[in-house]
């Protein structure tokens, strides 16, 4: 695999579309400062999935789009494309050339694509993984941060080598099968609380379902037995009905003959309605003319006082214009007498203006001829100082390497010395280790039994923490269920107190006088409020009571008469409905005592009883329910209907209502049920929700304690890890003590080898140093005498370019003072021009208001006549109607006398009607008796149709039809009465019977089935999962210990080529899994202290990090590498050693340099070019690589 071809179009400073072609060895890019060389390696990290703006030189991603220049346009998109070679299918994907491309617009839209495909990030980043190549891997080290790597803490330093053994895509794999992992155990934990809780309730309606069955069989009888005696009763209610409606027909003709009369006395009062609502309407029509002819009257006056003022102010205006004529006449004559002053001031000034030009003219001409000659002088002075100063270059040069000889000769003399001392240290080192390293593998045996015994304390301590996380998590799910129920009753309780803020399910009527009696506005405060507001009652009686106070729940209670009064007033006033009052001092007091026997089966008891009311209304309980029972059932009612006693009604606790030999209520008004239903049902959610939070406390304080042990449990956990993880690190340090006693024999014994030989490599240096000191003494002495001869010619040229300057100054200032004379000149004929044309502007101005003027005059005139004319015609119209008012008045008295005629006739058919209405009256009475006793059987037939139908889903009108013949006279009915309370027994013996069971039984136990399938996948799963991560591991383990150990002995060999001995390692952190341990890297320099790599000097930090980078591609070749001015830092020294080694890699790798550098250059076998001839445009220039390093010199 290869880089083939970069295209870039739109990057950064790369506006026109640029190609890089790549070829197998070294590519170097070379190019001046700021001309944008370094934007090429930005594009291939842009392309390989660079998301850090920071790291592209940017503030934000849209800053790598080309934002344009003075002579070009700033770009809408940026787009750059890299072709790699995959020859040898490194990379996962079925291609010989793939091409990777990334394009982003200015709106912040981006794409991805792979061979003109789009794609995902993610899949470019998955396909480079594990090959060394991406955006930030090892295979690319930018400028300005060589030292990264070096820098970096030792957890971030595993990246380069975790890429390099290949397990980045372990790593991947792990962390998603970790995350399905945790998934799938929240899964079965959750799972395993909805199986228990589901086989829970399957172990409750089994029992449940069991009874369900045997009540069904009691029901069915009972049902077959009540419609036998329900069908009896029907055909009995039918036959008293039909008698009934017979008697009511023959009186409905004798009341017919009566309302014949009453509509023929109708006619006749409509008759006269209709003339009166004639004379009504004409009368209305003469008031209405009459009040218009009026306003007429009123108007036209107004009017004819108007136009007399509209005079007057008109001739005051006109006066004024007349005045204002006279002034812009004298401001005419004033412009123009100074426009022709101005005129001759300005032909003046402009004849001095041209003398002086001329004289101009003449001097700058005599300048240029002596600037022209000082600039000759100037060149030849400043080339021969350029000569001079190269000449000193080269003699500090010469004179700073004798130094540096010197210096070096006495520093090998030093090292001499110091290697030979070293070598008697190395001998004695090495028998001090052997004694060591014996010690260290005894303390390594006793160590791993500790960690034993250690880690099987542990294991008791998780499982009692499993045991107390399960019960919990069991509270939590109490406390979960109770917050959820304490959050419904709370939303219902708000619900309902809006509703009683707000008065919902009242008359408009009634809810407004209640608004405004807690706004005390308009209204006394007295009003105590609703009967619904002013009682209290158990839930157990709530259709009971409602049913018997009807809509009397609405009437509003008043202490006294008077705020009655005022009450209606007010609702009449503002119109807004129908409303029932009920002074309490008014009350006359009822006699609630009854001779009624309270303790007949069915009977509850006394409504006054059992209704509580607020302080000082107990007198309103006995006037509203005085006299009313409370019974279990409508049989019961309809029983003790005919025995009065004192009884006004009965009510049962369905809220049927029966009153004794009167009417019969059959169902309630639902607006009427909700006003003591919803106060009775706020009440009780107040109580449930105290006893709720009550029982969360009690949770919460449960799951504290527990909480507690848990905690105690983590504590000793903890200590027990904490002496395990000492226990390992003490291990790790044992054994990483002996391998680096076993490293540090290995790496004396090399030392000793290097010392002897670098001594011999010591003498022979000293001797070339010699030879080369004599040769740079004679290059300085013929230096010195160039330099003297250069010096003196400059000394003569600049006396000669002084004399030159200054009689160049004096003509500049002869020139400056002309200047500045036409300038001023210039200026005041400006002035005076400006001066014309502000003149001009008065002088037409002027004229225009003076021709404006004149208008208004003639306006203010014509206005006049107009306002004359109008006061003439409205004097006209004023008189005509003073004469039409008397006419008019006269119409109306005589319409009002005929309509008090009518009246009294009315008056009259009224009282005959209301005679006839009162005979009809009486005869309808024993109508509605006979009525009453009809729609008693009619409610009797259809309570116990409406019971039938509601109870079994059976019409009685069918099954009568379809039984004609069944029952007779001699069936045996007391037997059937006495099996049905035998049933009823037996129903209600059982208690509460969930008849649902049956049902729930059959779908719990599916359930139960499908979970149980459920949780033995899930298992299946989680035991999957864990083999995965354990081969991840273990696979991992296998590969990153492997390439650690060859990069080490890489490194090792690699820094001692390039620094020339000496000697650095690789080394793991203590006590940490292999998977997770930190790197440090530490190195010596031959003649220097190991010590810490922050310490290294520039150049020092750059042969370390090249080091530690071959190191990792001679384990692990990356296809190519990129580096971008690595070799600044580098002495020319270095630079041989750098180049030496870069060639070694040339034959596994593919390199693209950016460089400086004329050594690091000469290595390429492909040059390109990057120049900036545009400002702010970079454009590649073919280099021939023959003449590449001189032309770039």
């Amino acid at each position: 695999m290869q880089l083939k071809k970069l295209e870039i179009f739109g990057f950064k400073s790369f506006s026109d579309k640029t190609s890089f072609e790549f070829e197998r060895g070294i590519t170097v890019i070379v190019g001046p400062n700021g001309c944008g060389k370094s934007n090429v390696v930005d594009a291939i990290k842009w392309i390989l999935g660079d998301q850090s703006a920071k790291s592209l030189r940017g503030n934000e991603m849209s800053d790598v789009i080309f934002s344009g220049t003075n002579k070009r346009p700033s770009m809408g998109y940026a787009e750059a494309s890299l072709t790699i070679l995959n020859d040898k299918n490194m990379l996962p994907i079925e291609y010989e050339e793939v091409c990777i491309a990334r394009r982003l617009y200015t709106s912040g839209e981006s794409e991805y694509l792979i061979n003109k495909q789009t794609c995902r990030l993610r899949d470019i980043k998955e396909l480079f993984m594990d090959t060394g190549v991406g955006a930030n891997c090892y295979s690319l080290i930018e400028q300005g941060k060589v030292d990264t790597l070096l820098q970096a803490n030792i957890q971030e330093r595993r990246f380069v080598f975790e890429e390099a053994a290949g397990i980045s895509k372990y790593k991947t794999k792990k962390r998603e099968a970790m995350l399905k992992l945790e998934k799938v155990e929240q899964n079965l934990l959750r799972l395993s609380d909805i199986i228990e809780e589901v086989q829970k309730q399957l172990r409750s309606v089994k029992l449940q379902a069991a009874k369900a069955r045997k009540y069904n069989e009691y029901i069915n009888r009972l049902k077959d037995l009540r419609l036998k005696l329900s069908l009896k009763r029907y055909r009995s209610f039918k036959t008293e009905r039909a008698n009934i409606l017979k008697q009511i027909h023959q009186k409905e003709n004798q009341g017919q003959e009566m309302l014949t009369n009453i509509e023929d006395l109708q006619v006749k009062k409509d008759s006269l309605h209709n003339y009166t609502d004639e004379l009504v309407s004409g009368l209305g029509k003469s008031q209405s003319d009459l009040a218009n002819l009026d306003a007429k009257i009123t108007s036209t006056h107004d009017r004819i006082s108007f136009n007399h003022k509209a005079i007057e102010e008109l001739n005051n205006h006109k006066d004024k214009y007349e005045r204002y004529i006279s002034v812009f006449k004298d401001r005419i004559n004033e412009a123009e007498n100074g426009i022709a002053s101005l005129a001759r001031n300005l032909e003046e000034i402009q004849n001095h203006i041209s003398e002086n030009a001329n004289r101009l003219s003449k001097k700058e001409s005599e300048l240029k001829q002596y600037s022209f000659e000082c600039d000759i002088l100037h060149q030849k002075i400043e080339e021969n100082k350029k000569r001079v100063i190269d000449i000193l270059h080269r003699e500090s040069n010469l004179q700073n390497e004798m130094g540096s000889l010197s210096a070096e000769r006495d520093t090998i003399a030093n090292r001499k010395a110091k290697l030979s001392k070293r070598q008697e240290d190395i001998l004695s080192e090495l028998e001090r280790i052997d004694c060591a390293r014996q010690g260290l593998t005894k303390q390594r045996d006793i160590m791993l039994s500790n960690i034993e015994n250690l880690e099987a304390c542990l294991s008791g301590i998780n499982e009692r923490l499993v045991v107390s996380n399960n019960e919990i998590k069991a509270i939590d799910d109490n406390i979960n269920s109770q917050q959820q129920l304490l959050s419904r009753k709370e939303s219902r309780l708000e619900i309902l107190e809006d509703l009683e803020r707000r008065y919902e399910g009242i008359g408009s009527g009634v809810k407004f006088i209640l608004e405004e009696a807690r706004k005390n506005d308009g209204l006394t405060t007295n009003i105590c409020g609703m009967v619904a507001d002013l009682i209290s009652v158990d839930a157990t009686y709530v259709p009971a009571i409602e049913a018997a106070l009807g809509d009397r729940a609405q009437i509003i209670v008043t202490n006294s008469l008077k705020e009655v009064i005022q009450a209606i007033n007010y609702l009449k006033k503002c119109d807004k409905g129908y409303v029932k009052f009920l002074p309490l001092n008014d009350i006359k007091a009822r006699n609630t005592e009854t001779s009624f026997d309270l303790n007949i089966p069915g009977v509850i008891g006394k409504v006054v009883d059992l209704v509580k009311s607020k302080n000082g209304f107990n007198s309103l309980v006995e006037y509203i329910f005085g006299g009313t029972i409370i019974v279990k059932d409508f049989n019961t009612a309809l029983t003790l209907a005919n025995d009065k006693n004192g009884v006004n009604c009965f009510v049962t606790l369905n809220g049927e209502v029966i009153e004794p030999g009167g009417t019969i209520l059959v169902g309630v008004d639902n607006v009427q049920i909700g006003l003591i239903s919803r106060k009775t049902e706020l009440e009780n959610i107040k109580l449930e929700l105290q006893k709720i939070e009550k029982e969360i406390a009690i949770y919460v304080n449960e799951k504290r304690i527990k909480t507690k042990e848990i905690e105690d449990l983590f504590k000793e956990s903890d200590e027990i890890r904490k002496k395990i993880d000492a226990g390992n690190i003490l291990r790790v340090s044992n054994e990483n003590n002996l391998q680096k006693e076993e490293f540090k024999i290995v790496e004396l014994n090399e030392e000793k080898d290097v010392n002897e030989s670098e001594i011999n490599e010591i003498s022979e240096l000293i001797e070339k140093i010699s030879q080369r000191e004599a040769t740079l003494n004679d290059e300085v002495i013929k230096l010195s005498d160039q330099r003297k001869n250069l010096e003196s010619q400059v000394a003569a040229s600049t006396e000669e370019k002084m004399q030159k300057e200054a009689t160049k100054i004096n003509v500049q200032n002869e020139i400056t003072e002309l200047k500045v004379f036409i300038a001023q000149k210039e200026e005041r004929k400006d002035n005076i021009n400006t001066s014309t044309e502000n003149l001009k502007g008065e002088y037409q101005k002027n004229k225009e208001e003076l021709a404006s003027t004149n208008n208004e005059i003639n306006n203010c005139q014509e206005k006049t006549i107009e306002s004359e004319r109008e006061i003439i015609n409205l004097n006209k119209s004023y008189e005509e109607f003073k004469k039409e008012k008397p006419v008019l008045e006269k119409d109306i008295v005589t319409l009002k006398e005929k309509q008090s005629d009518y009246n009294e006739q009315l008056n009259d058919i009224n009282i005959q009607t209301d005679e006839y209405r009162e005979g009809y009256s009486n005869h309808e009475q024993k109508i509605n008796d006979l009525r009453l006793k009809e729609n008693e059987f009619k409610v009797k037939i259809m309570s116990l149709e409406e019971r039938n139908r509601d109870d079994y889903h059976v019409e009685l009108s069918e099954l009568d039809l379809e039984n004609k013949e069944e029952y007779n006279e001699s069936f045996d009915w007391e037997s059937v009465s006495q099996e049905i309370e035998q049933l009823k027994g037996k129903t209600e013996r059982m208690g509460n019977v969930n008849l649902e069971a049956i049902q729930e039984q059959k779908e719990l136990e599916t359930r139960d089935v499908h979970l149980e399938g459920q949780m033995e996948d899930l298992q299946k799963s989680k035991n999957t999962l864990r083999d995965i991560i354990e081969k991840i591991n273990i696979t991992s383990r296998e590969l990153f210990e492997k390439t650690f150990h060859d990069i080490r002995n890489n490194f090792h060999e690699i820094f001692r080529k390039l620094f020339g001995g000496g000697r650095a390692d690789i080394i793991l952190e203590e006590g940490v899994d292999i998977l997770d341990a930190g790197i440090e890297i530490i190195a010596q320099p031959p003649g220097k202290d190991l010590r810490s790599i922050t310490l290294f000097s520039g150049g020092e930090k750059v042969m370390t990090t090249i080091a530690l980078l071959f190191a990792v591609f001679q384990s692990k070749p990356s296809p190519f590498c990129i580096l971008d001015e690595v070799d600044a830092a580098l002495d020319e020294n270095n630079i041989n050693h750098f180049i030496h080694i870069l060639k070694e890699f040339t034959k596994t790798s593919q390199f693209l340099i950016i460089t400086h550098n004329k050594q690091t250059m000469s290595i390429a076998d492909v040059l390109y070019g990057i120049t900036m001839e545009e400002a702010g445009v970079s454009k590649k220039v073919s280099v021939k690589f023959k003449n590449a390093v001189r032309e770039v010199a």
